[in-house]
């Protein structure tokens, strides 16, 4: 049917869902009046001087006739793939190691899910998002397949981090109506908004549940390089492709005690031979089917575990619009993917990538960046405790969630009494401040953009990007002081209730963190 403005009814209706979400931000970032102090957006600012330094010599001494052309090969330049893969062996540490043809890149992460799921979904298939989540996924994710987003909730929002997350998708896939057509799980590690990393054994588990399920598991790394501070064990980055062939590993030991001394020493040449790179067959390892229908015998499918990651975050080259897509057993979901991302490729992006994953100054980039993280952090958490503002305490990441946007007396002796205000109150009372930050020149991510429908006590929480200059993260924290009052004692609480107050006002911080630990930068 004809649509008055001549558009498709898809794209109208399209334009009517997603236009009013992102009507701000398109509006700030169209305005040409004083830029603001911008720690809403989740960029890094911190290593760019270093980056720019790379990227210039590369222009000068790489730039030719070609870049101006069509990219060169499939899904990626090789040169870049072979730097891409060197890098991800490196850093992400995957125990099958990363090769060419397990990688397609894309012109952002964003675009690398969109064509994924394209590949995946037909118009009508479900996506499990575990909640809260970036609220960009709302569009980026259905604006061309027409996916339905449905959101995972843990019993408490504390528990998000953590293994609760198993008993949360049970809970979602028993309900849905129609589970066959749930075709796939994002699952951000590090977490956007929390800046916390699920612990290893959560993520196998996820895995496993995917694999018995058959539901693709789309694991979304993007800060995965941003870790910047470490407590015990569980809270570390592991990437799911560290976990694939630990598995299947497990799986050969338990093949190989059933068989011959000859079968032994047979399967364990082959597998070593795959690992130091002298054979092909560690494919053919990962392909291995005891179970005859389609899986290891852990429950870990390979084939539909696939990883994400992009040069936006880490490296906070946004503007660069450079992702990866890795899948390590799927070669005609990787065709597909490259046939919707090979067109949109930029040579000159390409170019400079390729420069910064083969620069010997890259390591060091990466530790400095790690280095300045945790100082940016620290900054930050020192004005929230001053505060006495209840926040999560990040593991990796660019920004901190925290509980900044205050209640008025009426409103807490609601939430006191009926456990809850409603939506309409609570969301109006938080967009009222952020607006007031805003008016005063500082932009922050409201929570309520993260969806918390499902945890109704949980209001005035905020997103605070601190990957910026540290002049300019100063004076954003002073501006959000002086405009909401912080840093003193609020008039209208008495002293008792003030002291009930600051007890509880961590719990959702200590319990989301790991038991304090020193922070300490990696190697």
């Amino acid at each position: 049917m004809d649509t008055p403005s001549g558009l498709s009814s898809r794209m109208s209706n399209v334009i009517a869902s997603v236009l009013p979400k992102i009507a701000t931000t398109v509006g700030e970032r169209s305005s040409k009046g004083p830029a603001k102090i911008d720690l809403a957006t989740a960029e890094n600012w911190l290593a760019r001087r270093e980056l720019i330094d790379i990227y210039k010599q590369a222009i000068a001494q790489d730039l030719d006739p070609q870049t101006l052309s069509y990219p060169q090969g499939f899904g990626g330049d090789p040169e870049l793939l072979s730097a891409l893969a060197s890098f991800l062996n490196t850093y992400f540490r995957p125990a099958i190691p990363v090769e060419e043809s397990h990688i397609a890149v894309a012109a952002g992460a964003s675009s690398c899910l969109d064509q994924l799921l394209y590949t995946i979904c037909d118009a009508g298939d479900s996506v499990l998002v575990p909640a809260p989540y970036w609220n960009g996924f709302d569009f980026h994710l259905t604006l061309r397949t027409a996916v339905d987003i449905v959101r995972v909730s843990c019993d408490s929002l504390s528990h998000t981090v953590s293994s609760s997350l198993l008993s949360a998708l049970d809970a979602v896939y028993n309900a849905t109506p129609k589970p066959i057509r749930i075709k796939a799980l994002i699952f951000t590690n590090p977490h956007n908004p929390f800046g916390q990393c699920y612990p290893e054994t959560c993520i196998r588990d996820v895995l496993r549940w995917c694999g018995h399920r058959r539901i693709h598991f789309v694991g979304d790394e993007v800060y995965g390089i941003s870790e910047f501070r470490r407590g015990s064990p569980d809270d570390r980055f592991v990437s799911a492709l560290n976990l694939l062939s630990a598995e299947t590993q497990r799986d050969i030991k338990n093949r190989v005690d059933s068989n011959s001394l000859d079968g032994e020493a047979n399967v364990v040449s082959r597998y070593e031979e795959s690992m130091d790179g002298t054979s092909d067959t560690h494919r053919e390892i990962g392909l291995h089917r005891p179970n005859g229908d389609g899986q290891e015998g852990n429950g870990i499918d390979i084939s539909l575990v696939h990883t994400i990651w992009s040069l936006s975050k880490d490296f906070g080259c946004s503007g660069l619009r450079m992702a990866t897509l890795i899948s390590q057993n799927n070669d005609s979901l990787l065709t597909g993917v490259r046939l919707l991302s090979t067109p949109l490729l930029s040579c000159p992006s390409m170019l400079m990538a390729k420069a910064l994953f083969s620069s010997e100054k890259l390591h060091a980039i990466v530790k400095l960046t790690r280095v300045r993280l945790a100082r940016a952090y620290q900054i930050v958490e020192a004005q929230l405790k001053r505060w006495e503002i209840e926040m999560v305490e990040p593991r990796a990441g660019v920004f901190v969630w925290a509980r900044l946007l205050k209640a008025s007396q009426h409103e807490r002796f609601t939430i006191a009494t009926k456990g809850a205000l409603k939506d309409d109150v609570s969301e109006g009372r938080d967009m009222q401040q952020i607006e007031k930050l805003r008016n005063n020149g500082v932009l922050i991510s409201p929570g309520q953009q993260y969806h918390l429908a499902a945890w109704p006590r949980e209001q005035g929480w905020v997103r605070i990007t601190f990957a910026v200059e540290e002049s300019e993260l100063r004076e954003g924290l002073r501006i959000i002081e002086t405009t909401l009052g912080l840093g003193k004692r609020r008039r209208d609480v008495g002293p008792d209730e003030e002291e009930k107050e600051r007890s509880k006002r961590r719990s959702l911080g200590s319990t989301l963190s790991a038991a304090s630990n020193p922070a300490s930068i990696m190697s």
